[in-house]
């Protein structure tokens, strides 16, 4: 029976009893609802914009999207910026300066370029002094593309300090050794905060260095990500310890970029790349103080020529080691930050390879 069919008992239509019923009903007094005060909707949307550019800002930043997150603040009112934010677009600024250095073409400048070192990983290096009455500073670059499924795997490597004593090289003569490498902190997926103690020739004393390394991901608009490099110091975070009188604390400045390998670049006539897959260029770059009036030539020599080259490549060796399944200490850390980390990073490697694609695929 539908609820508009006539009630059985009384066969009345519905109609009937309902007006009747009206007619029973005494009337609701009326009352008038009194007037609303205007709002000032402007004030108030201006504020809470505001306060969602500040918050959706923030987000980028916890996806280490450092540059949109700076594009953003640079769009409000600065009087509303807080430290946080401040350090935010100082960061972006590390990483934009890193990125145009990567970027930028090595030839003069001072650069002595050592040519590229065949192999399995063919690698270009770079290195100048600079030098100053009050000091003097190496600065390093290396580049080597690598195949397009080796990225994850090294960004692993990068990303589990606390295994880089059981792979970074030592050498006995001349004595140089990285002696320790500990994790101070971890800020967000990747970003974390590191010291690291090296062994050097007598009678040189002892070095450490305390840095933060940064991620950005510059993915959707570049097609490229990296990780910024510098030194702290205890001023700089709670977790940062006060010098070792037994070493000397130096400076640092550099990092890593990972974007698309010129098909012009200088190594690229050293792979074997049959398919003609896409590469993907590895560039990292370093200034080092090490707070040394003068740097002895032979040092320098051992540097530049044997220490930095070796380390490289050890580093791109492990990467593909962990790719085969040769290394189970690193395989077991993969495993065990797979959802909360790997999983992501690999996710984002899918995304930078494809926006890779397209970009080229958009120049021909």
């Amino acid at each position: 029976m539908l609820p508009y069919d006539p009630i059985p008992e009384l066969q009345v239509p519905v109609p009937y009893i309902l007006t009747s019923h009206l007619v029973r009903m005494t009337p609701i007094p009326h009352e008038e609802t009194p007037p609303l005060e205007p709002t000032k909707v402007e004030e108030v949307t201006s504020e809470v914009a505001e306060e969602c550019l500040l918050t959706k800002a923030e987000m980028f930043y916890q996806e280490d999207k450092v540059f949109e997150a700076a594009t953003i603040l640079k769009s409000v009112d600065p009087d509303t910026l807080e430290n946080k934010h401040h350090a935010m677009l100082k960061r972006a600024e590390e990483a934009e300066n890193l990125v145009k250095e990567l970027k930028s073409n090595p030839e003069g400048g001072g650069w002595i370029d050592r040519g590229v070192s065949t192999g399995k990983f063919p690698t270009r290096i770079l290195y100048r002094l600079e030098e100053s009455d009050s000091k003097t500073e190496l600065r390093a670059r290396c580049e080597t593309p690598i195949k397009k499924e080796l990225l994850s795997s090294l960004l692993s490597v990068l990303n589990e300090s606390e295994l880089y004593e059981t792979w970074l090289p030592s050498f006995s003569y001349p004595r140089f050794k990285v002696r320790e490498v500990k994790k101070l902190k971890q800020s967000g997926r990747v970003s974390q905060i590191l010291i690291v103690v090296m062994d050097l020739p007598w009678p040189i004393s002892s070095r450490e260095v305390v840095l933060s390394a940064s991620a950005f991901d510059d993915i959707e608009e570049h097609g490229h990500i990296g990780i910024k490099l510098k030194n702290i110091e205890t001023k700089d975070d709670d977790v940062v310890p006060e010098p070792d009188p037994k070493c000397v604390r130096v400076d640092v400045d550099g990092g890593f970029l990972f974007e698309t390998c010129p098909k012009d670049h200088p190594t690229i006539k050293f792979i074997e790349n049959d398919s003609g897959e896409e590469m993907i260029l590895v560039s990292f770059s370093a200034v080092m103080n090490p707070n040394m009036k003068g740097l002895p030539q032979s040092l320098l020599n051992f540097l530049v020529k044997t220490a930095l080259g070796t380390m490289w490549k050890m580093l791109l060796q492990i990467a593909q080691d962990v790719k085969d399944g040769k290394r189970p200490d690193h395989a077991s850390a993969i495993e065990r930050k797979k959802e909360e980390l790997y999983d992501y990073i690999n996710g984002r490697v899918d995304v930078m390879l494809s926006v890779i694609k397209n970009m080229d695929m958009a120049m021909l």
